[in-house]
């Protein structure tokens, strides 16, 4: 069973989520809380706490005996700086900007595809209500608008990526009456285009992101503050990677690692695992985490612990793969696991064409040999495709898009974590993406920036759909999408 901080942090988010997106505008009054407990599961404590930090962040009016109201689209009342904030000067402001670039063209065009019958409604509904003799408002809506359809992607991990950025909430401080007018027009001609059954240009999406062209180009170092989210995405980039969400027990988090090097063939059996005093200093968590983690793989039988004695393996992959692990214990997981995929697939072809430019003849002979040694080594030709995006991820020059693309990294090794999912063996299947991943790289070597970055996109998103297709066949599907639900960020 979920606990109620994990109940009330979710419920918070889905409700958050339909604010800004527009699904409950400002002046809405929220159902009563026995509606709320009903729709969402939970116990009327549980939503109080919700409601309780949205009135805190400055979403909600709550009045005695009354239902709450929706009295602001965006988080804290004005003058007041929000928490987890910084200043950003101009250059992590271009840089910020470029990583939204090459983040989100791919994502909104997909969430625009993604729409289908009733699904326009909302935006629709927004784009009416943009008046452009009303510039703040105009903005605000226009954000809100550009929210849905990244949140259309149903993908949480996503929307967070986006939302970390730091454009949500702002406008352009000087825009003029002609340049609402056409940037409303454009709006609605791209609309018009993706309901049409057609594939919007180029210039159609940078006419829509012409609005955070000029935030950017408007920003002072005083005027842009950057959201420092405490969230495992970007969370590496600002030394916060101890505050992940609480959906992702740490303890868990460990274990599942431990779990993964031993069915790779890191640790044999009989060999020793790192002592509590190591594993609190590798992970940087507390002994309490620690023992959690190493009891629950007492549990598997897959480790024997004792004073004095250490940690020892007791299980090698054949082993690991016959023990029965609970999809809803790894449900977490593999939702970020999936959703990790998911933003990669979609991204990883324009951020690869992007690092390509910074890569040297040298360095890539020198990543076409590692992988080469991979591919004839045992255990090690499971790390090729993770090998290739720690080289892509190596070389993007945006520090906002590398953080966010170490954390896909990181979170990619989640697979090898889950013993079904780990292939000791080449099979047919893997070792068409392990000869995927040595042709793009010999594309790169022979010059061909293009070839190498569409087919570095094929391979990933071949990746993510065999991940899919197992995830159902071995039964962590259902309970990965239970984590949350998808629709609830933006229907």
């Amino acid at each position: 069973m979920k606990s109620d901080v994990v109940q009330y942090e979710r419920t918070y988010k889905l409700l958050k989520s339909r604010i800004e997106c527009g699904i409950l505008p400002v002046g809405s009054k929220l159902p009563g809380r026995s509606v709320l407990c009903q729709e969402f599961g939970i116990s009327e404590r549980t939503i109080r706490r919700a409601l309780e930090l949205l009135e805190q962040d400055g979403f909600l009016e709550i009045t005695p005996r009354k239902c709450p109201t929706v009295i602001s689209a965006f988080a804290l009342p004005q003058n007041l700086v929000p928490r987890g904030t910084r200043n950003a000067d101009k250059a992590q402001v271009n840089d910020l900007l470029q990583t939204s670039i090459l983040l989100c063209y791919p994502i909104y065009l997909r969430g625009l595809h993604l729409c289908t019958g009733d699904d326009w409604l909302t935006p629709e509904m927004i784009l009416a209500r943009m008046d452009p003799e009303q510039p703040e408002e105009f903005w605000q809506l226009s954000i809100r608008l550009w929210r849905f359809f990244i949140a259309r992607n149903g993908n949480e991990l996503l929307l967070r990526a986006v939302d970390g950025l730091g454009f949500r909430g702002k406008e352009p401080l000087n825009s003029s009456l002609e340049e609402r007018v056409r940037y409303c027009s454009n709006i609605k001609k791209l609309l018009q285009t993706v309901k049409g059954g057609d594939e919007p240009e180029q210039t159609d999406l940078e006419a829509i992101f012409s609005q955070y062209i000029a935030i950017a180009e408007q920003a002072g170092e005083n005027q842009f503050l950057q959201s420092v989210p405490v969230c495992p995405l970007l969370a590496e980039a600002d030394g916060l990677d101890q505050q992940l969400s609480l959906m992702q027990e740490r303890y868990s988090t460990v274990c599942l690692d431990l779990l993964g090097l031993i069915a790779i063939g890191r640790y044999q059996p009989g060999d020793r695992l790192p002592t509590h005093d190591q594993l609190q200093e590798i992970y940087g968590v507390s002994r309490d985490t620690s023992v959690k983690a190493i009891r629950m793989l007492q549990d598997w039988g897959v480790v024997t612990a004792a004073p004095r004695r250490g940690i020892s393996v007791v299980l090698n992959l054949e082993g690991l793969q016959k023990i029965h692990i609970a999809p809803e214990s790894i449900a977490c997981h593999v939702r970020r696991y999936l959703d990790s995929l998911e933003l990669l697939s979609l991204t990883v072809g324009v951020v690869a064409a992007h690092a390509v430019v910074h890569i040297t003849f040298e360095d890539a002979g020198q990543i076409y040999k590692t992988i080469v040694w991979q591919y004839g080594h045992p255990y090690e030709h499971q790390m090729i495709p993770r090998t290739l995006l720690d080289f892509i991820t190596d070389h993007i020059q945006y520090g906002a898009l590398r953080s966010i693309y170490r954390v896909l990294a990181r979170n990619f090794s989640i697979g090898r974590s889950i013993p079904k999912l780990v292939c000791r063996d080449k099979n047919p299947e893997n070792r068409d993406i392990y000869q995927q991943c040595i042709a793009a790289v010999n594309i790169l070597c022979d010059g061909d920036a293009a070839g190498f970055a569409k087919m570095t996109a094929d391979m990933f998103e071949r990746v993510h759909k065999l991940i899919m297709t197992e995830c159902m066949r071995l039964g962590y599907w259902d309970a990965a999408m239970g984590v949350y639900e998808g629709e609830s960020l933006w229907k």
